[in-house]
């Protein structure tokens, strides 16, 4: 008889030891699942009513999509959403697993997180239960490597929650809910249902996990330069004979060490350990688990385990691991660049530059900030390239006014006595140049005119000179006209090239250049001493040499200078493969 999960909660399952080995905290053979934890963590018997396994480790090949190896009766495994989660993202997005459109959102993290929604299909052929799995993700640079392992979330409602959602056919028909407007899901928690709890063959779950604390954001320190993932889902045969309260030293090797009771079989070499005395909890008081024990010999008290020749437990325990089925595990690889800053597609065609799940473009001439997942983006297939080997060319012309970046570097707090530890000071130099001869000749134009126009009536005067008289008055008459014309055009085009170099000078403000970064936008952090010199445009300057500082994290990544243009939003990346390193000496 297959015992309710309450009875297990309690059950403590060691790893799987080989035949005849006494000890534990051996790893399992290839066959085994990995080894289950205390209460709070699931148990061979219980993996979904009392928490997720210990994840197993990572394998030395990996695919660059998830791959289940084919098999005709097996778990079959797919990953239908993967986010990367960025320190510097507010929100932590991911889409609901139940796939009705919503999204789960967490507060801001200061270290990476991984999001995933598995989807699975029992094709084993066997009736299971208490489905979950076992997640690691690997950062890796030659011998140097982190492990983040990650297991399942709990999902459902405040008292009725579950690590499995099973998929259910949705009428067309199917009315919608009469608070929220939304028509059901096919993702419902049945952990409640004697009948549909259970995972048969050809069904359909899911399973999520939202780790908030994977690796803090120092990893980028490392940096790695592979991002290898493996999951690998397990679930319990409903149909088995691998329980029993009742042990004696004939078939087990039993012993009490410390406050628990240690069963080994002798024909598997599976191991039990079962605390003799239960705690307290909120819903029970402490109880014993341990109705009676025998010890086999005498023992002293200092000995560090009695042992045992008979056992009998409160409630039947599984203690074999040989009805756990696991899937093929399924590998995926992450491309690096996705933990600093890379290019994505959005469902538009664009290309925009992404920093985890973090997306940083511009839309109705605004920066904007969103997560990946709200784009409908998943890390596993999106569309991708990396920046540029080199920083991108960031040039303008405005009229008479042009400008280009010369340069941009970084530098790091340890060689600037001016920057707090942990910042950095971006330096971006810009070329100037205001085209004076081309304002000049532009404005001289109406004088030049009214020159000729006054050298005309001059002439004119002269020629008709000691003539007749009406005719030498009107002569006289079109030359002071004209020659009051130049004097105002002159005066015009005098006071108007200050006005027009100032004019123009302010169509590119320095002072108001800012820098969009993985994290937000930002000021210029010498601005009014760049204002200042970007003056010399209009009193006379035609070439300007200006170079705008920035202060940035430590692992905060330029991404593009933000600035008007003649009223007109401008938008140039300079996200590229220098600015993306790190100076971690």
């Amino acid at each position: 008889m297959r015992p309710d999960n309450h009875f297990t909660r309690w059950v403590l399952l060691a790893a799987l030891l080989g035949a005849g080995v006494g000890g534990c905290g051996n790893k399992e053979g290839a066959s085994g699942g990995a080894a289950p934890g205390a209460s709070g963590a699931p148990s061979a018997a219980a993996p979904a009513s009392t928490g997720a396994a210990a994840a197993a480790g990572g394998s030395e090949g990996a695919a660059v999509q998830p791959t289940t190896p084919p098999s005709t009766k097996s778990i079959q495994v797919s990953i239908k959403d993967l986010q990367l989660f960025h320190p510097y993202s507010s929100e932590r997005a991911m889409p609901s697993v139940r796939d009705n459109g919503s999204f789960s959102t967490r507060d801001q993290n200061s270290a990476y997180g991984l999001g995933i929604i598995i989807e699975a299909t029992n094709d084993t052929g066997e009736v299971l239960s208490d489905a979950w799995f076992e997640g690691s993700l690997r950062f890796v640079n030659g011998d140097r490597e982190v492990e983040c392992k990650f297991s399942p979330d709990s999902v459902g409602d405040l008292y009725n929650t579950t690590y499995t959602l099973h998929f259910n056919n949705v009428p067309d028909d199917a009315k919608a809910d009469p608070f929220t407007g939304e028509k059901p899901s096919a993702w419902r928690n049945e952990s409640s249902s004697t009948n549909e709890s259970v995972w048969r063959p050809g069904e359909k779950i899911r399973l999520v996990s939202r780790k908030n604390e994977c690796e803090s954001i120092v990893i980028a320190d490392m940096p790695p330069s592979q991002i290898r993932g493996r999951i690998v889902v397990k679930a319990n045969k409903v149909f088995v004979k691998s329980y029993a309260s009742v042990f004696d030293e004939s078939a087990f090797d039993l012993a009490l060490v410390g406050d628990s009771v240690r069963i080994r079989d002798k024909a598997s070499g599976h191991v039990a350990f079962v605390p003799v005395r239960e705690e307290a909890d909120g819903n029970r008081s402490a109880r014993y688990n341990v109705l009676t024990m025998t010890a086999a010999k005498d023992a002293s008290k200092d000995a560090p385990s009695v042992p045992l020749s008979h056992l009998e437990l409160r409630y039947p325990i599984r203690y074999t691991r040989a009805d756990i089925l696991e899937s093929p595990p399924l590998e995926f690889d992450l491309p690096p660049p996705s933990m600093t800053m890379q290019m994505v597609k959005l469902p538009s065609g664009e290309l925009v530059h992404a920093s985890g799940n973090v997306l940083v473009y511009v839309k109705e001439n605004k920066v904007v900030y969103q997560d990946m997942a709200k784009a409908k983006l998943s890390l596993l297939g999106v569309s991708r390239e990396d920046v540029p080997g080199s920083m991108p060319a960031v040039t303008f012309t405005k009229n008479e006014l042009s400008g280009s970046v010369k340069s941009a570097t970084l530098t790091d707090h340890v060689d600037d006595s001016a920057l707090s530890k942990g910042q950095r000071k971006l330096s971006v130099t810009w070329n100037l140049h205001l085209q004076g001869d081309g304002i000049d000749r532009r404005l001289r134009v109406p004088f030049d005119i009214a020159s000729s126009e006054y050298e005309k009536a001059a002439a004119d005067l002269q020629r008709v000179d000691g003539g007749d008289a009406a005719a030498v008055a009107e002569a006289k008459g079109a030359e002071a006209k004209a020659k009051a014309a130049k004097s105002a055009a002159e005066t015009k085009y005098k006071s108007g090239l200050k006005g027009e170099r100032e004019k123009l000078a302010k169509a590119f403000s320095c002072a108001e250049v800012k820098i969009a970064t993985n994290r937000g936008t930002k000021s210029p952090s010498n601005g009014k001493a760049v204002g200042e010199a970007c003056k010399a445009l209009v009193t006379g300057s035609d070439d300007l040499e200006v170079t705008i500082t920035y202060t940035l994290d430590r692992y905060e990544i330029p991404v593009a200078l933000v600035y008007s243009l003649g009223g007109d939003f401008t938008w140039n990346p300079i996200a590229s493969a220098p600015l993306l390193r790190l100076d971690a000496r």
